[in-house]
């Protein structure tokens, strides 16, 4: 069975316990080679406004990303024993991306073992939320910004690093402010 309710996962990777960032916890790992552009995860879910999913009942337990700038796609899971299992992690140095709104894929190369991340940035905007998205970060990685923030598309460096792996509603801003038309 699939970890992430209503979303498909590549063959090649796996939910494994990871105690990375200091607690135990679930990550998503390769168990084969990948290649820059693969597809790893098909997201699904339920479509809700940020006001919506902010509103869940606290029994909830949502792993969603924002799709637009309020609306979000909203991965529910029914039994939060289960709800860490499609969980893929953070990372300030991350392997992969989005294409479009739902499809993560790899933004390099990943190696058999390698976890697999997304760094937040590229799917949060705390323009419209009615409270602002704060993370402490425990990525460990030698880019790690230690805080992670609805704000942080807006960091030039970042930008420029997941141009084209940002969520779409967020490319299409950045290409605005740029005055870059694809």
């Amino acid at each position: 069975m699939n970890p992430i309710p209503f979303s498909w996962m590549s063959p090649k990777l796996e939910v494994r316990d990871t105690s990375k960032y200091g607690v135990p916890g679930k990550g998503v790992f390769a168990q084969a080679s990948l290649h820059r552009g693969e597809r790893l995860v098909v997201f699904g879910g339920y479509v809700m406004t940020l006001e919506q999913e902010q509103s869940l009942h606290p029994s909830i337990v949502d792993h969603g990303h924002q799709i637009d700038d309020d609306l979000v796609l909203a991965v529910i899971y029914p039994d939060q024993a289960d709800s860490s299992g499609g969980m893929v992690n953070h990372s300030c140095d991350p392997n992969a991306g989005f294409d479009g709104q739902i499809v993560l894929v790899a933004i390099r190369d990943i190696a058999v073992g390698e976890e697999i991340t997304f760094d937040y940035a590229i799917v949060l905007s705390d323009e419209v939320a009615q409270e602002p998205y704060r993370m402490e970060c425990l990525c460990g990685s030698p880019r790690c910004r230690k805080l992670v923030t609805g704000s942080d598309w807006k960091l030039p460096e970042l930008q420029k690093r997941y141009d084209g792996y940002f969520q779409h509603f967020l490319q299409k801003k950045i290409d605005r402010l740029k005055g870059v038309s694809r």
